[in-house]
């Protein structure tokens, strides 16, 4: 039987459907889809019929009890074949054949799917029109949920397009005269064409963007209306100051970044990013958009390049989404730099609210770095210093330690009176290592075997001396290490195995009903490989006093009653109140009886 070529069928009682309830996020949209049909008519006519010094508009009106909503514009119209091949046909739209046609950038619409949101708010939808082609010609089309409609000649009308929307009962805050100012002073601000709204006065569009302004007012008022600009755009901070995005970019983005006045957490994410393609609102999610670190900055770019999805909520993420993300972080980043070298009040600013923040921004470019490494402020056990003040307390090194818990060397290093970053924190850690990289500056991770050497200097005893000093100060699970190091006051230093501890929790009975059978299997076989034999490693100090005095003594018991008291009080130093495997009761207990029976002597 030999094959045949069909067309593939289509329902499209199904497709409207799915099309009306699920390609939306929100009903909101339908309003900016038919301002965009409407401004697209607009530009339609002003192209095709030539006439540019028409007084082309857009107006939206409500009825009082908010059931109805009227769009209307000035612009080409539509002849009834046109109504037929777009307006009632999903998916076809003149706006795209044009651009294709002509290479027009300034009209908005993409899929010829805009007027099918109308039938999401709306029980009916009714359209006049008269095309400019055809201006004795008028035309009524109506239509109940978009899968039928009639089509007749009408009253005479004006060249254009009347839309009126008979909302949902669900959908007439859609027709509440405030809350259709909102939408429309943040979906259609940079729009050209004049919107109105209840026949008010003033376009509620007339907001100016800096970039079309740059060369019309003087850098004192530029400054100013930017800043305002950026404070429009800008929900939760107050701008600090503003970056223009360099025009000549490989994106072809027009904007504006700003600097929010926020002093949150490093790590809190305050991205604000706003994208206009072709000067319609399209999506204030794409934060991706801003570097990972740029968790203090705010923009609004407008461009022709970069396509959204469907439904004109998303950009999709394809190579001028990669270009857009280069061109933001080069501008922000040389803006960084500008502000540094040119507005030194605004930079102090800047370092006094994100310092932090900035540690990030400073990896990811090495002029920044060499830019901001000498000012910016490192968190360490001692607050917040400069890698200068950093270098100078800690004799030249770097001592970074990665984890934010209590630990046995937090005792040595507050003895010491030794800096030690907090790796931990956001950037901190790649911020040291880059700048020792950059320089001749050993770093010495705090925690990590083979660093050990740089704290704990080992020294010789007779082996007699060594085994009776593990005797009395030794445990089961303990790597003696006979040392020297400062302050003589501390007797000794008890490093935990975080990698034996891992394997303790991950192995014990309540650990395994927390952890799912898949998650616990995964996990185990990392702490399979963990050698537990060697649980911490334990440094004592010749060099103080309080060993010699161990050693001194003749009488055994008392030799063992003051190596627990030692023992005992350097465990509790150095306890934190999260490790569930140390019995802290008993520990003090140790302490408490050890002192008893010394005091008893």
């Amino acid at each position: 039987m030999t094959a045949q070529l069909l067309d593939t069928q289509v329902s499209l009682d199904g497709l409207l459907e799915v099309l009306g309830k699920n390609l939306y996020s929100t009903p909101a949209v339908a309003i900016r889809e038919l301002v965009q049909n409407a401004h697209d008519a607009c530009y339609r006519r002003q192209f095709e019929q030539g006439i540019t010094n028409h007084s082309y508009r857009i107006d939206l009106a409500t009825e009082s009890d908010g059931s109805v909503l009227y769009i209307e514009d000035n612009g080409s119209g539509l002849t009834d074949q046109e109504i037929i091949d777009y307006l009632a046909t999903v998916g076809s739209g003149y706006t795209r054949v044009l651009r294709e046609q002509n290479a027009n950038e300034q009209m908005i619409g993409y899929f010829g799917l805009g007027f099918l949101s109308a039938y999401v708010v709306a029980d009916k939808v009714d359209v006049w029109t008269c095309s400019y082609q055809t201006p004795n010609k008028y035309w009524h089309f109506s239509s109940r949920g978009g899968k039928r409609y009639t089509l007749a000649a009408c009253e005479q009308k004006p060249v254009g397009t009347k839309v009126r929307l008979q909302l949902k009962d669900e959908f007439k805050t859609l027709g509440d005269s405030l809350a259709l100012d909102e939408l429309l002073a943040k979906y259609c601000c940079l729009l050209p064409t004049a919107i109105h709204l209840n026949n008010s006065a003033e376009a509620i569009n007339d907001l100016q963007a800096p970039w079309l302004i740059e060369q019309q007012v003087s850098p004192i008022m530029l400054t100013k209306k930017r800043l305002a600009f950026a404070k429009r755009f800008e929900n939760q901070f107050e701008p600090i100051c503003t970056i223009p995005i360099p025009p000549d970019n490989a994106a072809g983005l027009n904007g504006l970044i700003w600097i929010q006045d926020a002093g949150g957490f490093a790590t809190s994410d305050f991205r604000n990013v706003n994208v206009f393609i072709r000067n319609m609102h399209i999506s204030h999610k794409e934060r991706e958009l801003l570097p990972s670190w740029a968790g203090f900055v705010g923009c609004i770019i407008e461009t022709t390049q970069l396509v959204p999805t469907a439904s004109r909520e998303d950009i999709q993420q394809d190579q001028n989404y990669q270009l857009a993300q280069q061109a933001l972080s080069r501008a922000l980043i040389d803006g960084l730099k500008h502000i540094a070298k040119h507005e030194e009040p605004t930079w102090r600013r800047i370092i006094a609210r994100h310092d932090q923040a900035l540690l990030g921004a400073a990896i990811g470019d090495d002029q920044l770095f060499e830019l901001l490494s000498p000012e910016l402020k490192l968190p360490t056990n001692m607050g917040k210093l400069t890698i200068e003040q950093l270098l100078v307390r800690s004799n030249g090194r770097i001592y970074l330690r990665y984890e934010d818990k209590l630990s046995y060397e937090d005792i040595l290093f507050k003895a010491k009176m030794l800096p030690v970053v907090s790796g931990y924190l956001f950037a901190a850690a790649q911020f040291c290592l880059k700048y020792a990289q950059l320089h001749p500056i050993k770093i010495i991770e705090v925690g990590k075997q083979t660093d050990d050497t740089a704290l704990f200097k080992p020294v010789q005893i007779s082996e007699t001396e060594q085994q009776k000093l593990q005797q009395l100060l030794g445990q089961s699970g303990d790597e003696f290490h006979i040392s020297q190091f400062e302050p003589i006051e501390l007797p000794m230093v008890i490093v935990e195995d975080s990698q034996v501890k891992l394997k303790q929790r991950i192995e014990s009975d309540e650990q395994d009903k927390k952890l799912g059978s898949a998650a616990l299997m995964l996990a185990k076989l990392h702490t399979d490989k963990i050698d537990a034999k060697i649980k911490r490693r334990v440094y004592i100090n010749m060099d103080c006093p309080l060993i010699g005095q161990l050693q001194a003594f003749e009488c055994p018991d008392k030799a063992q009653t003051f190596a627990q008291l030692l023992r005992s009080f350097m465990t509790i130093m150095g306890h934190d109140s999260e490790d569930k495997t140390l019995d802290f009761g008993a520990q003090l207990r140790t302490f408490s009886q050890s002192l008893q029976s010394i005091g008893g002597h």
